[in-house]
């Protein structure tokens, strides 16, 4: 089963940009969207009733404000997920943060995480936004569920984990804080599978500014992450950073669960 999620910098956006071929190409299971900054109805009719034929779609655009944030997931209807939006409490989800869909005991939980902001507004809405979130994965694991989370985190949890670490020091995606929030996930029983499996390799990043050539030269933020329950981690064949796939400012990353 394959797992991909994306922050695709605005869905019309990115229809003009190849998606549909991509996704013909790439043929997820299961795909978290982020920052669709659009209702499902403001979509070209005919890649709606195309996606549906398809996929089970859950689309969670931002009520608080027009064009802005939103996610999504879309999963195969042969595999039976269903879908459920939001975290119930509304300082988030009036952006449409966070989706759940679950299949027997797997949870898989996609959405756009809250960025810091210039300046740090918006760090303590982060911060609680995290908060709740760990609890509610620790929840789900003492209920015996097994857990994806995925989606763009807007943090890079260690030095490694973007290009010009010492620049960034407690900028937005890079303060002490969001990284110790990172931790709240691992705490709550999730691994990071792609730094676990490759602890010492560099350049492995998933966004780049639009500024100064930085995606060619891979001066670039891993933001995009899976995490995973223990459980889970002996049935992962594979987890990749899809960097030659243009059409946003992020790339896909994907992951493949035996």
């Amino acid at each position: 089963m394959n797992f991909y999620t994306w922050n695709v910098n605005g869905f019309r956006a990115v229809l003009k940009k190849g998606f549909m071929d991509w996704l013909e190409v790439a043929d997820p299971d299961v795909l978290s969207l982020q920052e669709i900054r659009s209702e499902w109805e403001e979509i070209d009719l005919g890649v709606r009733r195309q996606l549906e034929s398809a996929y089970e779609i859950s689309w969670f655009p931002a009520r608080s404000k027009k064009g802005y944030s939103g996610a999504a997931t879309l999963s195969k209807k042969e595999l039976g997920f269903t879908h459920a939006q939001g975290l119930g409490i509304e300082a988030f989800d009036q952006e449409g943060r966070v989706l759940q869909s679950a299949m027997g005991d797997l949870v898989f939980i996609g959405g756009y995480f809250p960025n810091a902001s210039t300046g740090l507004v918006r760090l303590d809405y982060k911060r609680s936004f995290a908060r709740h979130l760990a609890d509610h994965v620790q929840a789900l694991h003492a209920k015996g569920k097994k857990v994806i989370l995925t989606g763009d985190m807007n943090v890079a949890p260690e030095a490694i984990d973007l290009a010009r670490p010492k620049d960034n020091r407690m900028n937005p995606g890079f303060t002490d804080e969001e990284r110790e929030d990172f931790r709240l996930y691992l705490a709550a029983g999730l691994h990071d599978v792609l730094r676990e499996r490759n602890p010492e390799t560099p350049g492995l990043y998933t966004w780049w500014t639009q500024r100064g050539d930085a995606r060619t030269k891979n001066i670039g933020w891993r933001i995009d992450h899976f995490l995973v329950s223990e459980e889970l981690l002996n049935r992962i064949e594979q987890v990749e950073i899809h960097s030659d796939v243009m059409g946003s400012d992020h790339c896909p990353v994907s992951l493949t669960l035996a």
